[in-house]
């Protein structure tokens, strides 16, 4: 979480500091590939004195913001309110707070966090995936543990990540059409291609994490609308000791899908407004579409329908019955 007092924001994990509010300008945006994602928000008052908080935001997708205010003065309501924004990457005000006194600005103290994604967004359960290998081809599908998938010190619920066994440098494809919101080690002024990590925003508010991709494969760029057909990287590893292999041996990718759910696990992560909830979805083979399971071997099928998904059909009988 960030902090400040209106007029001077602080950084994270700062005390929060009373200070009278002259004016506070949003930050100037760079380049996408020249920093990370990031929100931040600042105060100023606008010339009827109101206090008025602004999201400078850099990165793509959806976000959603968490602002504190706290110790508000010269306002006829409450002296602390907490809002919720969920906007897009083009951020601007966020809330005003009308002055009592409207010879007299309104200051107050602040602090927010956000996540990159909609937070409690519902996800369509029906929708049918495609595995993340090119069509007609077979792989043997792994359940992975938050230790095996690196996440053990993550906030997560209903945890599942599926691994997919492929050969080295094979191409991996996206499971549904969605807006590219992470590449990691992207870096466009520097001509880094960027791999290792891909995510992808849906429709529905789910997002798809493919992890264990090779190191500078990645096809794709930030900002990116990919779909089930668009090749995303490579087929890679994800243990440096066995020269890039997963850590069940060989190559391959792990893919788990999620959505950000308002944190319920607040005795072990107290200040965090999210945590992320994982979904076990259903995937298109060429024996049916349904749940994947501990090793079994799956072979890839595509069909127009599912390419055409998110063309406007959404009876979940249809998704599950007719493709």
């Amino acid at each position: 979480m960030s902090s400040g007092s209106t007029g001077i924001p602080t950084k994270k994990h700062t005390t929060m500091k009373k200070a009278t509010i002259a004016a506070a300008l949003m930050l100037a945006a760079l380049p996408l590939a020249a920093q990370q994602t990031g929100v931040r928000v600042t105060a100023r008052n606008a010339a009827d004195n109101s206090l008025a908080f602004d999201a400078a935001i850099t990165g793509y997708g959806t976000f959603t913001i968490r602002l504190a205010v706290a110790d508000i003065r010269n306002h006829a309501g409450d002296d602390a309110l907490t809002v919720t924004v969920t906007t897009g990457n083009e951020g601007g005000e966020i809330l005003s707070i009308a002055p009592q006194d409207a010879a007299r600005p309104v200051t107050a103290d602040f602090s927010w966090d956000w996540i990159n994604g909609t937070l409690d967004a519902t996800p369509d359960l029906g929708f049918i995936y495609r595995l993340p290998i090119a069509a007609g081809k077979s792989t043997t599908v792994r359940s992975l543990t938050p230790a095996e998938a690196g996440m053990m010190r993550d906030n997560i619920a209903d945890f599942r990540m599926w691994e997919f066994a492929m050969e080295r440098n094979e191409p991996v494809f996206a499971i549904r059409k969605g807006t590219v919101i992470h590449v990691e080690g992207y870096d466009a002024e520097n001509g880094q291609a960027g791999g290792g990590t891909i995510i992808v925003e849906h429709a529905d508010g789910t997002q798809a994490r493919y992890a264990s991709l090779r190191s500078g494969s990645a096809l794709v760029a930030p900002g990116d609308t990919i779909f089930p057909d668009t090749p995303i990287a490579l087929a890679g590893g994800f243990s440096p000791e066995k020269a890039g292999e997963l850590r069940s041996g060989g190559y391959g990718v792990q893919v788990g899908l999620y959505r950000y759910a308002s944190n319920r696990n607040t005795a072990l992560y107290p200040h965090m407004m999210a945590q992320t909830e994982f979904i076990n979805p259903l995937f298109m083979t060429a024996t049916g579409n349904g749940l994947l399971t501990d090793g079994q071997r799956a072979t890839a099928k595509t069909t127009k329908k599912l390419l055409d998904a998110e063309s406007g059909r959404t009876s979940f009988w249809e998704r599950v019955f007719g493709r």
